[in-house]
């Protein structure tokens, strides 16, 4: 049997009455304590490139805070940004594309653990929590891939858009005192450009839409408001996977089908 998935996009979006938000919209998942004994702790400044090899050697990175970014020169110097990394998330520098100008980079401050593969391999191999958190986290990254692949794909500019907000503001939200969910913009235009596929333009007019429609607002340089992420959560098809994803509850969980 061939597993295959797809978005159901024609589906509507439930409405947003049966989008219940938790309090807070997404719990990292835990990190192993024992991994901190196999490894270093890099604290991370904004803009900072984080070196791939440790000693020569392939590494791991842990997020324990702050948001890193992956991005890949292309030929003839097209950049594209590929992945994000949050708290909770895991990053392998096996995981990026050889030759092909592979960068890691800070975008929200934070804490990094960096640990030696050799030493996190033999450590996932002897200790079932180290083994669980490695096979959930890069799990969780897969299907964040694909969410992502097909919005870059298949998506208009606004669902882009609206698919990388949403992501935020699941990722690193939190209520606000004056209503509706804070969250961080650690991005700026040109790497948001780059990760959804846009040019600069064109990101431009469709953050100018969001704002005059009322569903966004920036309070300040890197941080973002959605009065209603119901509202929000309509205007990508993306929706109910990303929230099924990052556990919260909708009417129906099953954007995807199995053939």
């Amino acid at each position: 049997m061939v597993m295959t998935a797809s978005f159901k996009a024609q589906d509507p979006i439930p409405p947003a009455s049966t989008i219940r938000m938790e309090k807070r919209p997404f719990a990292p998942v835990a990190i192993p304590t024992d991994l901190g004994a196999h490894g270093a702790t890099v604290n991370t400044r904004r803009g900072e490139t984080i070196a791939l090899a440790f000693d020569g050697n392939e590494a791991v990175f842990v997020v324990r805070s702050g948001t890193l970014m992956l991005t890949v020169t292309l030929p003839h110097g097209l950049r594209q940004v590929v992945s994000l990394f949050y708290p909770g998330d895991l990053f392998r520098s096996a995981f990026a594309p050889s030759d092909a100008g592979a960068t890691l980079s800070v975008v929200r401050p934070g804490e990094v653990l960096r640990i030696r593969w050799s030493a996190f391999s033999e450590l996932a191999s002897s200790d079932p929590e180290t083994t669980d958190y490695m096979s959930s986290a890069i799990a969780r990254q897969n299907a964040s891939q694909a969410i992502h692949m097909a919005a870059v794909g298949r998506f208009d500019c606004q669902q882009r858009m609206a698919t990388l907000l949403l992501e935020l503001a699941l990722r690193t939200g939190s209520p606000s005192s004056c209503g509706g969910l804070i969250f961080d913009v650690p991005l700026s235009r040109r790497d948001m450009a780059d990760y959804l596929g846009l040019n600069a333009d064109t990101l431009s007019r469709t953050m100018s839409r969001l704002r005059s429609s009322g569903l966004l607002s920036h309070p300040d340089r890197h941080r973002a408001l959605v009065p209603d992420i119901a509202d929000l959560a309509k205007l990508t098809p993306a929706a109910r996977s990303l929230m099924a994803l990052h556990g919260q509850s909708t009417a129906e969980m099953s954007p995807f089908t199995t053939v």
